[in-house]
């Protein structure tokens, strides 16, 4: 299974989409159904290689705890199944399944050491 999307946690969300539009030139598109102020990044054509991402601000999560982030997110063909691998393997739910609407099933996690990554399942019936 390989990385497919990045989430960028940052002080000031403006400040950070106008840097980004700026220096790497990506697209930076408003995403509704978020609890708070999201974009999905759009870092290049679809036949480029690498991933696109989000970008939000810091909140009082359970992944963030007010601080700046960088999390990688894996795509699974179940995240229940995932999230029970991790916990057999020693690492933690640090966030549990929760939906992105029209996107899928998401969960955080983080490894024995506590590297914070993101599991997604797809599923655009999610809600």
């Amino acid at each position: 299974m390989k990385p497919t999307y990045f989430d960028f946690t940052v002080k000031d969300v403006q400040a950070a989409k106008s840097f980004f539009e700026q220096v790497f030139n990506w697209r930076l598109e408003k995403f509704q159904g978020m609890p708070y102020d999201y974009y999905r990044i759009l870092a290049g054509p679809e036949d480029e290689p690498g991933i696109d991402g989000g970008i939000g601000a810091i909140a009082d999560t359970p992944t963030a705890k007010g601080r700046p982030l960088t999390q990688v997110t894996i795509a699974v063909l179940s995240v229940d199944d995932c999230v029970d691998r991790v916990v057999k393997a020693g690492g933690k739910v640090i966030e549990p399944k929760m939906p992105i609407p029209g996107i899928g099933w998401f969960a955080a996690c983080a490894e024995p050491g506590g590297l914070l990554f993101g599991v997604i399942e797809a599923d655009p019936e999610a809600k």
